[in-house]
């Protein structure tokens, strides 16, 4: 057999450095993600406070409001620190412009922050508009989330954080129902527009707990039954149904609201633990896979090594001593595969990892895609994100199609239409 050049061994090596690299990487990334989601805690547990400040008249949760803000602003400077040093500071960092201008802009959405607190401290603004801006905030970081998990070069991280996006995601609607329920019992009416806001907040709920399921394993899907089976769960389906029976225009409802947030609230927190419990499995499996990165990294290094010392004839040919010299004979069994496999089995390694990634990022095309067509009936119908949703819903339900489906024909409908003016 040929000598295999040593450029060649070197590039074969630096594939799988390449690899640990980026395994690497994506453990700290997926660190700096876990800290966003507790942003994203802190930021919602700030509007289902606020909101009932507003709605009592500045009566109730003043001190609560005071301590959250603090809690808030603290959550937001750790995450800051955290992008800081991680991509601004980072020398591997490239490949990663999508998500900077996804963090960018999150960040200058974050900046108005200030100005709404301020604006709910002087009731300068309505219980429905501070929960939309607030919603718009974790909307934009939830952005970020989606667009690492697009980002992931794992295919067993990639499925984590999918799972962890729609985790976070159903979370952020039940914060959203927290807070819409908490205005409706303040104020001590719930229109049918509202009542019907909380159904749609709660099959919202179970769409992204479907996709959860599908990507969560053993101990998570474990973890999500003793949610629904909790004393909070089913309090919280009371409450709901008797929403939904109370007659429009229903009053003393008032003495409910604290009741109905802090059921709610019990609820989030503890999908709050399994959202932690989803960030543990992904610090462990990243952990884990940098681990066997490492190993087969030392076993190409060992086979190598071993070709590379078996003795070769005038011709490049081994020579054959295995009869009268046993440590040839050992060479030779220890390094039975030539370097050509070595390179089949990288390639066919890279090939099993880019299918699993395939199939896995295809969900996150189709959450991107919807999110992309929310984004558009928003800006050209000024409509809420809930109204947009509801919308795609609709149209998906009358054409008996995907909501995808729907939202790549409105993406379409839009290109076409740039394309005429520009013409």
């Amino acid at each position: 057999m040929p000598r295999v050049s040593p450029l060649t061994e070197q590039f074969l090596l630096a594939a799988k450095h390449e690899e640990i690299n980026a395994l690497q990487h994506l453990a700290i990334s997926c660190k700096t993600l876990i800290t966003l989601g507790h942003f994203i805690h802190q930021l919602q547990k700030e509007r289902g406070i606020s909101n009932i400040f507003i709605a009592s008249g500045c009566e109730r949760f003043v001190q609560q409001r005071r301590e959250q803000i603090a809690q808030s602003i603290e959550s937001e400077q750790q995450l800051y620190t955290e992008l800081k040093q991680h991509y601004l500071n980072s020398k591997h960092s490239i490949g990663n412009t999508r998500l900077f201008n996804r963090i960018t802009f999150s960040l200058q959405c974050l900046a108005r922050l200030p100005i709404l607190r301020e604006q709910i401290r002087n009731q300068k603004v309505t219980a429905e508009h501070a929960s939309q801006a607030f919603s718009q905030h974790i909307s934009s970081l939830l952005n970020i989330l989606l667009e690492a998990a697009d980002g992931a070069s794992d295919p067993l991280i990639t499925r984590l954080l999918i799972a962890l996006f729609n985790f976070v995601q159903a979370k952020e609607h039940a914060g959203q129902e927290r807070a819409c329920g908490a205005i409706g019992f303040a104020s001590g009416a719930f229109s049918t527009q509202r009542k019907d806001q909380l159904a749609h907040l709660q099959n919202t709920q179970q769409d992204n707990f479907i996709i959860f399921l599908k990507y969560a394993g053993n101990d998570l899907t474990s973890a999500y039954a003793q949610l629904t089976e909790d004393e909070a769960s089913v309090q919280l389906q009371r409450l709901r149904n008797l929403i939904q029976e109370l007659p429009q225009g229903s009053s003393q409802l008032s003495e409910i609201s604290e009741v109905w947030y802090d059921i709610t609230t019990t609820r989030i927190n503890h999908m709050h633990r399994i959202e932690k419990l989803i960030a543990e499995q992904l610090t462990t499996s990243a952990e884990k896979q940098i681990h066997i990165a490492k190993r087969q990294l030392h076993e190409h290094k060992n086979h190598i090594k071993a070709l590379s010392d078996i003795p070769l004839d005038g011709s490049g040919s081994s020579v054959d001593y295995t009869s009268n010299n046993s440590n040839l004979a050992q060479h030779r069994l220890t390094s039975n595969r030539t370097f050509y496999d070595l390179i089949m089995e990288q390639s066919e390694h890279l090939k099993q990892m880019n299918d699993a990634l395939q199939d896995a990022k295809q969900v996150i095309s189709e959450q991107k895609t919807l999110n992309r067509a929310k984004l558009i009936l928003i800006q050209h119908l000024d409509i809420t994100e809930e109204q947009a949703h509801k919308r795609l819903q609709k149209q998906a339900m009358d054409q008996q199609c995907s909501l995808f489906e729907v939202a790549k024909h409105v993406l379409k409908a839009m290109n076409k239409d740039q394309h005429i003016i520009s013409s």
